[in-house]
């Protein structure tokens, strides 16, 4: 963004409940210099392409800085997953990874033990479904932000008057923390989520880093992944109707994912090691990039070889075999992009399991397999059977 752009702050709630709550937010977030996206405002983005839905997430994912979210009694119109919009609101903005400030109404907070001990009664007064309190506890059991209670609207702009202050102070002193690290090159250009990792480096923050940094690069390549996805043939189409030619090149295309493959394991099993350091002692952030980068390039490679047996001609009786060559790469591209979810899922566990006292110790298995199925093995048998007669029809 250029040089003096004003944060901005996404406002989730519903509107006709909290209506006036809204309008005073939105008037004191101008006043403090801040840019308020508010749905039914006219400067909200809006794409006639997409769903209402869709434009909302949209607008989180692409401009919110900072999320407030506010919880009435009200849960709101819901999608096709069950989940109101302000619901999978707060979940984009969890995953963006922005400072996230909730406010629930103090009736609903009081009722929620109510609901707990009977879930089952009638609280059609209260509120418009139990839902609300399902999504309430759910906020209540974060352990990445802090639940505030209000009744009026200057409950909630006083408390972010403050919070505001304290983001402010600790976004100079991160300021500071970088200026004094003095960057290498290869670090300069981490993502908001990546860099608070390592100036901060919590507990275990080695593998946090790299999961971010991974997670950062196979996003950037997403497109990619769509591509093959869809079927897409925007690469130049090359012509294998020679079935010399074709068997030479699939003979390459199974060397090339080997390849891809080991490159895979020698990251995970010992550059990652390496990187990490032994016990006790700090990781190389610079080497977790290295590592995290060449994992994110090998499951690019991985899908660009799929996508080039879609952009191959072939005879008729090859285009079975090309569909399912084109699949061997398509266990080890799920691994890969599985792998941060499953790492970060690790690492809280032992947070806890350290929080509580006890040890915890994590074993993750990445197997990379490039499987040749039955089928596959019986396509090249047939097309073994009907060389002669296709090379000497």
């Amino acid at each position: 963004m250029p040089k003096g752009y004003p944060p901005s702050v996404f406002v989730s709630s519903t509107c006709y409940d909290l209506n006036q709550v809204r309008a005073d937010l939105k008037s004191f977030l101008e006043d403090m210099g801040l840019d308020p996206i508010l749905s039914e405002t006219q400067a909200f983005p809006v794409s006639p392409q997409t769903s209402p839905i869709e434009n909302c997430l949209r607008a989180v994912r692409e401009r919110a800085d900072i999320f407030v979210l506010i919880v009435g009694a009200r849960y709101g119109s819901q999608g096709q997953s069950g989940k109101s919009v302000t619901n999978m609101e707060y979940l984009e903005a969890k995953a963006k990874g922005v400072p996230v400030y909730v406010f629930v109404l103090r009736q609903i907070l009081s009722l929620l033990p109510v609901w707990k001990n009977n879930p089952q009664g009638d609280y059609a007064a209260a509120v418009d479904t139990p839902k609300l309190f399902e999504f309430v506890e759910t906020l209540r059991d974060s352990q990445n932000h802090w639940v505030f209670e209000f009744e009026r609207a200057q409950h909630i702009t006083n408390t972010l008057r403050s919070q505001l202050a304290y983001l402010f102070m600790e976004g100079l002193i991160l300021r500071e923390r970088v200026k004094d690290l003095r960057l290498p090159q290869t670090l300069t250009n981490l993502s908001g989520k990546s860099l608070r990792i390592l100036l901060e480096r919590p507990r275990g923050w080695e593998y946090r880093f790299f999961s971010s940094v991974l997670t950062d690069e196979m996003q950037g390549d997403q497109e990619l992944k769509w591509d093959l996805k869809y079927g897409l043939k925007i690469e130049s189409i090359r012509s294998a109707t020679e079935l010399l030619h074709m068997l030479d090149w699939l003979q390459q295309k199974c060397k090339d994912i080997m390849a891809l493959v080991y490159s895979a394991e020698m990251i995970l099993n010992q550059a990652i090691q390496e990187a990490l350091g032994p016990p006790g002692s700090p990781g190389d952030p610079e080497q977790l990039v290295y590592c995290a980068r060449r994992v994110a390039h090998i499951r690019k490679r991985l899908v660009t070889w799929a996508i080039e047996f879609r952009c191959t001609e072939v005879q008729p009786e090859c285009e079975r075999l090309m569909q399912l060559m084109s699949e061997m790469s398509k266990d080890s591209v799920g691994q890969l992009e599985a792998f941060p979810a499953i790492l970060d899922a690790e690492i809280t566990k032992a947070e806890e399991a350290i929080a509580r006292g006890e040890e915890y110790t994590a074993t993750i298995k990445l197997t990379l397999k490039t499987p040749f199925s039955e089928e596959l093995e019986a396509e090249f048998k047939e097309l073994n059977t009907k060389l002669p007669s296709l090379l000497h029809p």
